[in-house]
């Protein structure tokens, strides 16, 4: 079932579509780009890249979202497996519409919702990668978000500016220019500032995941987002 819109809430979403519709024009990633798995499908986030299949793919979970009965959630699921694909909380997006580059685009952060349901802290991060590793910037890694065991959900950013990345691995060698070419998003547990993260058996749950703009150039975006999402958060207390 379809939620409804407070009127106040209509009115910001209808201000950010604008905005949106502007900036999409401009590049493959653009400033709001925005993924709420409420089509039911995981919109082509995968934790294997290569073709690598994980024992247990992510999933889209139906009521499980931050406003509970109608929102869908992206699950992910690792097993602690040394070996292969999925046995990290590790998921990676490859399409166009994160790909390109992040500075034109005036991105320099990514803000989603995320819900610990395990025993442990999550040391959440973003990590970015260029189109090929070594030649063109190499890999990065954003500073990490402590999400506590059982957290209940919450909205947490991670910034993309070039001076807050950390190397990923021994080939990075400049955050600007993967910035500016973009071939590989990825969310993932990792304690430690490293592209892969770490093993571990558990489970996360994603919801809304957004491109932020530069804050003099679309504060008026950064602000409705964190509205939006505050008004989500009213109506399920």
């Amino acid at each position: 079932m379809k939620r409804i819109r407070r009127p106040l809430e209509s009115w910001v979403a209808g201000s950010i579509a604008v905005m949106l519709a502007w900036a999409t024009s401009a590049s493959a990633i653009a400033v709001g780009q925005l993924d709420t798995f409420q089509n039911g499908t995981t919109l082509d986030w995968v934790e294997g890249l290569g073709g690598a299949i994980a024992p247990i793919p992510p999933a889209v979970v139906a009521n499980a979202g931050p406003g509970g009965s109608g929102d869908f959630a992206l699950r992910i699921t690792g097993t602690g497996s040394l070996a292969g694909a999925g046995g990290k909380l590790v998921v990676n997006n490859v399409q166009p519409r994160w790909l390109g580059n992040y500075t034109a685009a005036g991105i320099n952060g990514i803000m989603l919702d995320v819900r610990n349901p395990n025993g442990f802290a999550l040391s959440l991060r973003v990590a970015i990668d260029g189109p090929a590793v070594g030649t063109s910037g190499g890999r990065w890694v954003s500073g990490e978000v402590v999400v506590p065991a059982s957290s209940g959900w919450r909205t947490v950013t991670f910034s993309l500016l070039p001076d807050d990345l950390l190397p990923g691995d021994f080939a990075a060698t400049n955050a600007a220019t993967t910035l500016a070419n973009v071939a590989v998003l990825r969310v993932m547990h990792a304690p430690v500032a490293m592209w892969s993260g770490a093993a571990v058996a558990g489970q996360m749950d994603l919801n809304d995941i957004e491109a932020l703009p530069e804050p003099t150039t679309a504060l008026s975006l950064l602000v409705g987002s964190f509205l939006l999402r505050s008004l989500r958060s009213s109506r399920r207390r």
